[in-house]
């Protein structure tokens, strides 16, 4: 009987929840939850394992974010009271900063918030809004009750009055009456429980426990905070009465909030469906099944990753038919249509099927170096990045307890930061800068912006790093000096008397005023080296060796210090006591510190002579300085020192008797692109030409990484690769090189332990009217110059893009194009000699493939397998490729099994169980593909920018252009990232792979089968509408759609909404509609956004590089292409109007690369459109904007029917909110890139789409 009654609670339970619940929703929307009987005594210590868990409702905006922000609610109840337990996925779990005194807050992180009545609408009803969260500033649980509604006097809202009479009987607290709240962090750290027990003596007037049968009013809204717990960065509601209850003002709705049941019976089964729902919501983004007439059957001990490929009788890969696909413990069936990879029928005949599988392959923090972020990776609190990365450090300033630093060379890293005593980043913008100074308010930042290709002033607020707008909109944000910035080769910026003084050395004093941006006074000042403003003074280094102060037309008024000796001074600085004076001086390559009276009372470094701009190779001395620039003095009397050069970005902090209290490195060159792992050594590791002892005690999210400089290796310093002991000696080999490095270096470390190039392998260039030979200079006498006999010319090989050629550990050497060289011999000292007039030719190869947007690069295993990360050829006599569909910049969402955008092979690891050995290829949205060296995609690594990413040690982004694997002197397989750092991670589960093979025949009829269901599958898949329309309305909307709405309504009543989806990824679309009235131009946009509505960019001339927007392309009649972009500009919806050519300039713009200026983009007008209004709704599933312009904003005077070209799309922001993770296009899917300026700024008219008008 018992068996029975259950069964037909399981049969009720499943039928209600698929009724109510519909498996094409992406939401969860429960609208009811089973509170089962306890099964025995229950202990509140936010343990689960005295639960009846059957009965769970699993809550999610999207199920494919079930990992990252999920809650399973739980409730049970007996004759004491009501229990309840949220299980929440969450990656920073019990994060809330809010205090318990400040309760009404706690919904800024994680948190639970519960809409609770008991008796309703029924003279003992008691509402209660219940707060459960864990403070983490205090280390407290709490659980705060507010009594009744939320308005003490009419109009009432939903909720109805306030109860304090309940209040005043009840309490805040259910701990009189027997309440207990408690959390419990998951053991993975990837989520928490949250237990509670609420007494009916508190929940009821009567006391009295509810009945089986019964129900009471509830409703539950769950928040995330991010890594600190300062802030929401995800919300959902559950347990609501439909999909039209307001999700946003979820706790006035009260009408709308759900049931929970006293259920008589447990073990109902709701939890398991709860599941089979989920996994069916899933299936509609991501289908795992495989379709065919052909059974590919196999067994797994549990849950596993899963490749099948197959070759053909001649052993050439025909199908790759799935990468890394989960499935289930147990026996499992794939299916194979019949078709090769590029969707063809292959002939009947015997095949081979090769089915890999493993345990998730991971990556794990092992160290960090050459960044002093904590952590240098991006997080949902900002990019808080030490450091540029094309450039090095310029300056330092310091007011009262306020430090900054500068540097120059930045592309996405920071230009200017504000530390705290400690070193650690409180602010920083990614403006590059030569030098900054700073008032009670703002800091003021003088740069030769290579971005832009201007000479320019910022200022900035000193308390929280924003960009603060002149008061003069010509100047806004920039105020433009007329120097070009090639013309400056170094500068300063002082603040003095309420004005901004600028000096360009070799050019002039520029007097500013600091509200307007204007420029009131150009002055020469003959001698002038460097400014300074101590104290409000205006005062000027001079040639002479005098420190003057200047009058505010730059006339010398008075002798503060005159100091002899001087042989190159650069900058100066004055203590905040004004004791000290501290002088750079750049041929000495010293800080002088005097008193006032002009005594020399301290010296930092020893005297030398910078060779080649750098340090000398050899011991690191960390006293010794190289290029000394900007300084000054904090409020402790420490002394904050740049070195202005490229290979030792340092900054320098020593203590007031002139010792070395600290040093901070970075960033890593662009990509991480200048690192050597020590394959024999994994305690260190070479940057920069700069060989460090790494930390031995990192703690990377509290303090900056403590690595040590050991050495200086000058030969390393511009390029990258391994280091290798081979017979007893290192070598330190150049592969595969700088992005288009013409030469290989194989460097061996003399007995002075310094790396000096003993063979130079260099590419000739075979273009223009004097070409050069490719050439090898083998320096047999380590004498460091090339004598007769050394060098020959002539070799063949060719270099690519990304590589300059592949070395394997025993000094084995193959050039992109698969000409391979193998040592001959190593001379007595450990010279290696190689003969390369005669090239080894490869048993078995494929066609190298050169293009730099779908190629790999050449890597060759002990075995002499080759593989490129595409292509793949073994000396067995077998070869194929991995499909590469592709480019760098048009690939759609990630998902398992897919390449995007690969471009370099990063090393290669032997010995793998099951495969032997593999590579890995780097793509350049930031993941790594790891493949066999026989072709078989076992795993991704990291994350795809594309996707929604979280900010964590597993994401690199765009561009991450370096990167090494490696087996260490301990057998573990490592790697180092490409990145603002030298980020070092250990690759775990590879001892899990597993290989089967197994053979199977294909015949005619299952061929023809097979056809016919691949047709079918690409027959259902979604197309976008193939052009936009422009609807003719009487008048246009003045407010957005419900940005929780997924009606299929229009946007715009009358009007025709496109759905634009990411393939691949369902949970990425965005609905637009426009539509024009004759006097204003409407686009209302909907968008599907976990972060939503997020814009960190300060400067409305860079908004579609800050985060979130929404993007118009128009090529409008009369004035050709033109941009309108709206996005949320320093809190402010803003629109955004680029012309590319124009009569009338308006703030003309130029978006370039410094190293790329043949790119740069040129806009005649850039501005804010005044007239136009955009409105914005932020849900929790994303966001709403509607923008309307009038038509004569456009120049646009009477609207005729026709058609014109354009482009739709939404800019998405990283989690972060400050920097853009992905683009969204309509008819343009080349739109993908986000890590190159001018790129994104590009507006391409012959990739636009028709946009039809209706009059």
């Amino acid at each position: 009987m018992n068996l029975k009654i259950s069964s037909l609670v399981l049969l009720a339970c499943t039928s209600t929840l698929w009724a109510q619940n519909d498996p094409d929703s992406p939401t969860s929307n429960n609208d009811q939850i089973y509170v089962l009987p306890a099964p025995g005594p229950v202990v509140i210590d936010g343990k689960d394992d005295d639960w009846d868990l059957s009965g769970g409702v699993w809550s999610y905006n999207d199920p494919t974010l079930v990992k990252k922000y999920s809650l399973w609610t739980h409730m049970m109840w007996d004759d004491k009271g009501v229990y309840l337990l949220g299980r929440f996925h969450d990656l920073s779990p019990m994060k809330n900063a809010t205090r318990g005194k400040d309760f009404m807050q706690s919904w800024k992180a994680d948190a639970m918030q519960t809409r609770v009545i008991f008796d309703d609408k029924t003279p003992d009803e008691h509402q209660m809004h219940i707060n459960l969260f864990y403070s983490s500033s205090e280390s407290q649980p709490y659980m705060i009750v507010k009594h009744g509604g939320f308005k003490s006097a009419p109009p009432y809202d939903g909720t109805g009055p306030d109860r304090p009479d309940q209040q005043e009987k009840y309490g805040t607290s259910m701990e009189a009456k027997g309440g207990k709240i408690a959390f419990q962090p998951w053991a993975d750290g990837q989520g928490y429980n949250m237990e509670a027990f609420w007494p009916w003596s508190y929940l009821r007037t009567s006391g009295q426990p509810l009945k089986a049968g019964e129900s009471f009013i509830f409703g539950v809204e769950a928040m995330w905070g991010n890594s600190d717990g300062t802030t929401m960065i995800h919300r959902l509601v559950e347990n609501l009465k439909n999909d039209q209850v307001n999700r946003i003002f979820f706790f006035r709705a009260r009408d709308g909030w759900g049931r929970a049941i006293i259920s008589e019976k447990g073990k109902i089964g709701y939890t398991e469906s709860q599941k089979q729902l989920q996994a069916a919501r899933l299936k509609n983004f991501i289908n795992y099944d495989t379709v065919g007439p052909v059974a590919i059957s196999y067994e797994l001990p549990e849950e596993r990753d899963v490749t099948i490929a197959i070759d053909n009788k001649d052993g050439v890969r025909v199908r790759n038919l799935i990468g890394q696909f989960p499935r289930a413990k147990g026996k499992n069936t794939d299916y194979w249509d019949g078709l090769d990879d590029a969707g063809n029928a292959v002939p009947p005949g015997e095949y081979t099927v090769q089915i890999v599988d493993h345990l998730p392959i991971q990556l794990k923090l092992f160290n960090s170096l050459y960044n002093a972020a904590t952590p240098p990776w991006p997080t949902d609190n900002g990019r808080k990045i030490w450091g540029s990365n094309h450039g090095f450090p310029t300056t330092a300033a310091s007011r009262g307890d306020v430090t900054l630093l500068g540097f120059t060379g930045t592309e996405g890293a920071s230009g200017l930061m504000r530390i705290d005593a400690n070193g650690l980043i409180q602010w920083n913008d990614f403006y590059e800068l030569l030098d900054v100074t700073l008032d009670d308010k703002y800091a003021y930042a003088f740069s030769r912006d290579s971005w832009i290709k201007k000479t320019v002033m910022r200022r900035y607020d000193v308390n929280t790093g924003k960009i603060a707008l002149f008061e003069d909109a010509e100047k806004s944000p920039n105020s433009f000096l007329p120097i070009e910035p090639n013309q400056v080769t170094d500068g300063t910026i002082a603040k003095s008397g309420g004005k901004i003084y600028v000096f360009v050395r070799g050019n002039k004093l520029y007097r500013m005023h600091p509200d307007t941006g204007a420029i009131e006074a150009q002055m020469e000042v003959p001698g002038l080296i460097a400014l300074d403003d101590r104290d409000d003074v205006l005062r000027g280094l001079f040639e002479d060796g005098t420190i003057q102060e200047l009058t505010p037309d730059g006339q010398k008024k008075s002798v503060f210090l005159t100091v002899k000796d001087l042989k190159d001074p650069v900058r100066f600085a004055i203590s905040q006591d004004n004791k000290r004076i501290a002088i750079s001086d750049r041929a000495t390559n010293q800080v002088l510190i005097y008193d006032t009276t002009g005594k020399l009372i301290q010296t930092i470094g020893k005297p030398y002579a910078a060779v080649d701009g750098k340090r000398p190779a050899g011991k690191f001395i960390d006293t010794d300085l190289i290029k000394p620039n900007g300084l000054d003095f904090d409020s402790k009397g420490r002394l904050w020192l740049a070195e202005a050069e490229d290979s030792n970005r340092r900054i320098t902090c020593w203590s007031p008797e002139g010792k070395l209290e600290n040093q901070y490195w970075g960033a890593a060159d662009y990509g991480a692109l200048a690192g050597f792992p020590l394959t024999n050594d994994s305690t260190k590791f070479i940057a920069h030409g700069v060989e460090f002892l790494l930390d031995p005690a990192l703690d990377i999210m509290n303090r900056p990484s403590q690595e040590k400089p050991l050495m200086f290796h000058p030969d390393l310093s511009k390029t990258r690769g391994l280091v290798y002991k081979y017979q007893d000696h290192e070598y330190a080999v150049s592969v595969p090189g700088l992005n288009k490095q013409e030469y290989v270096l194989i460097a061996k470390r003399n007995q002075d332990g310094i790396f000096k190039t003993v063979v130079r392998i260099e590419y000739g260039d075979a273009r223009g009217k004097t070409p050069t030979p490719n050439s090898v200079w083998t320096d047999l006498n380590e004498n460091g110059q090339v004598d007769p006999g050394e060098k020959v010319e002539g070799f063949a090989g060719n270099r690519h893009y990304w590589s300059n050629g592949w070395m394997r550990p025993d000094m084995t050497f193959i050039t992109p194009d698969q000409k391979v060289y193998p040592l001959k011999e190593l001379s007595a000292t450990g010279v290696p000699i190689y003969d390369f007039s005669k090239p080894q030719t490869l048993p078995n190869s494929f066609p190298p493939n050169f293009s730099p947007n779908r190629s790999g690069t050449i890597a060759m295993d002990q075995a002499g397998n080759v593989s490129d990360g595409i292509n793949f050829a073994t000396t067995d006599g077998r070869k194929g490729s991995y499909p590469n569909p592709f480019g760098r910049h048009d690939a759609p969402a990630a998902r398992r099994g897919l390449l995007i955008a690969p471009f370099r092979t990063n090393g290669v690891v032997e010995n793998i169980p099951g495969i032997g050995s593999m590579t890995a290829i780097g793509g350049d949205r930031g993941e790594w593909f790891l493949m066999s060296m026989d072709g078989l995609y076992i795993s991704s690594l990291l994350q795809d920018s594309k996707g929604d990413v979280t900010l964590n040690e597993n994401f690199v982004g765009q561009e991450s252009f370096g990167g090494f694997m490696w087996k260490d002197e301990k057998n573990r397989v490592l790697v180092q990232l490409g990145g603002s750092s030298y980020r070092l991670m250990e690759m775990t589960g590879l001892d899990s792979i597993r290989r089967n093979t197994q053979k199977l025949s294909l015949s005619s009829a299952q061929i023809a089968e097979g056809i016919k269901q691949a047709q079918a599958k690409a027959a259902a898949s979604p197309k976008e509408p193939a052009a936009l329309k422009i609807a003719r309305v009487e008048k246009v909307p003045i407010e957005p759609v419900s940005p929780d709405s997924r009606s299929q309504e229009s946007l715009i009543e009358t009007a025709e909404t496109a759905l634009i989806q990411e393939s691949g990824d369902p949970s990425r679309w965005f609905r637009v509609a426009l539509a024009q009235d004759g006097k204003n131009l409407a686009i209302s946009w909907l968008v599907n956004d976990s972060s939503p509505w997020k814009n960190g960019e300060g400067k409305f001339t860079h908004a579609f590089i800050g985060g979130d927007a929404v993007d118009l392309q128009l090529n409008l009649p009369g004035r050709g292409p033109v941009r309108i972009l709206t996005a949320p500009i320093a809190g402010k919806n803003t629109v955004i109007y680029w012309q590319k050519k124009a009569d009338k300039k308006d703030n003309p713009t130029t978006y370039v690369v410094a190293n790329n200026e043949s790119n740069a983009q040129n806009f005649d007008v850039v501005k804010i459109l005044d007239k136009a209004k955009a409105v914005s709704t932020v849900g929790a599933r994303g966001y709403s904007v509607l923008v309307t312009i009038p038509l004569s904003e456009l120049g646009i005077d009477s609207v005729e029917a026709g058609e014109i070209k354009g482009l739709a799309g939404v800019i998405f922001s990283d989690p972060s909110g400050t920097n853009r993770a992905s683009r969204l296009y309509w008819h343009d899917k080349g739109t993908g890139l986000v890590s190159d300026v001018p790129s994104e700024a590009r507006l391409e008219p012959k990739n636009w789409g028709p946009i039809q008008i209706a009059k």
